[in-house]
């Protein structure tokens, strides 16, 4: 049986009446830098392990006077002002934020690239080829975004579709929603989302790709933030 779709062209918590790419640009951009660090490293003059002795006898040669092998302009030596490790950040304020995850749902809305899968058996698929044939009938093609509540079975149905990615409710951000060519809910996961943008829907630390479930030890850790905010 063909699995049902609605066009969604309008969401109410989507509080912006027209699209801000320069907020979306700018998001994009931290959101990126943020989630690949800098691992490129070269050594210094001091980090290369070489003999401290010189090359050959200060005079008599008919060659130009030399030092220790690891200086820098010598071939094997250390970098002078190489690049070193490190985590890029870029301040973005939270209203320009807000603003760029809106204008992305705001732009999908438009351009009518945005359905919801009526019915909740889909989330219960637990065969690739049950949930594949599902999206085929959305009528979309190319990388498309398909959003699930958590802990549904069909999530690990999707994982080896090539071009989709799944995210949750509250793990909407704009890379996700920029690179994708159409947006598919659940209707459960839509409710999930309305309430989460009804909030405070700031994609702060959720912008980073990786992500990790939370643990038991998840309240120890946001009353130990706390102190720390306080003191």
């Amino acid at each position: 049986m063909a699995t049902t779709y609605e066009t969604l062209t309008e969401i109410p918590e989507v509080a912006v009446d027209k699209v801000n790419f320069g907020h979306i640009s700018a998001a994009y951009r931290r959101q990126r830098l943020h989630s690949h660090p800098r691992m490129a490293k070269t050594k210094k003059k001091a980090e290369v392990r070489t003999s401290k002795a010189k090359w050959f006898r200060q005079k008599g040669t008919g060659r130009a006077r030399q030092g220790a092998r690891n200086n820098p302009h010598l071939r094997g030596g250390g970098v002078v002002f190489g690049p070193i490790p490190g985590q890029r950040t870029v301040g973005l304020n939270k209203r320009v934020r807000r603003s760029a995850l809106l204008s992305a749902l705001r732009y999908h809305l438009e351009n009518e690239s945005v359905k919801v899968i009526k019915g909740g058996e889909f989330e219960d698929y637990v065969k690739t080829r049950d949930a594949y044939a599902a999206l085929l009938d959305s009528g979309f093609s190319g990388s498309g975004l398909v959003v699930i509540r958590r802990g549904a079975p069909v999530t690990r149905a999707l994982r080896n579709v090539a071009g989709i990615s799944i995210l949750a409710p509250d793990r909407l951000n704009v890379v996700n929603l920029v690179d994708a060519h159409f947006i598919i809910f659940t209707e459960s996961a839509l409710a999930d989302a309305r309430q989460h943008l009804a909030g405070t829907a700031v994609p702060a630390e959720s912008e980073l790709t990786q992500v990790t479930e939370p643990d038991g030890d998840e309240d120890d850790a946001t009353e130990e933030g706390g102190a720390e905010d306080e003191q």
